[in-house]
């Protein structure tokens, strides 16, 4: 692997890592209180950002692969996951307005 690939998949890795061991836990603690509407705003965001750049991530990669179907489906998941980052966007919009 060359070494331009592997810092991606390293950062890529390095990303799952820390939600798993650091978010993803938190998330489940079942004793914790409900997350404040403030709160929820900021965690909307940042998953937005998450799922933004993993979308712009996937599309760029797509002209770079080599093999005759990747680029298809770098592209779909790249457009695919911009959904969903915009459907993150317009929920975080949503509670910022009910916040005023």
């Amino acid at each position: 692997m060359d070494s331009g690939t592997r810092a991606m998949v390293d950062a890529v890795e390095e990303a799952r890592r820390q939600l798993r061991e650091n978010a993803l836990p938190t998330s489940k603690e079942g004793w914790r209180a409900r997350v404040p509407p403030a709160e929820e705003r900021v965690m909307l965001g940042a998953l937005a950002d998450l799922v933004e750049v993993t979308a712009e991530l996937a599309t760029a990669l797509s002209d770079r692969m080599t093999t005759i179907e990747s680029p298809h489906f770098y592209k779909g998941a790249g457009s695919r996951l911009g959904d969903q980052a915009r459907y993150l966007r317009e929920a975080e919009q949503k509670v910022a307005r009910r916040l005023g």
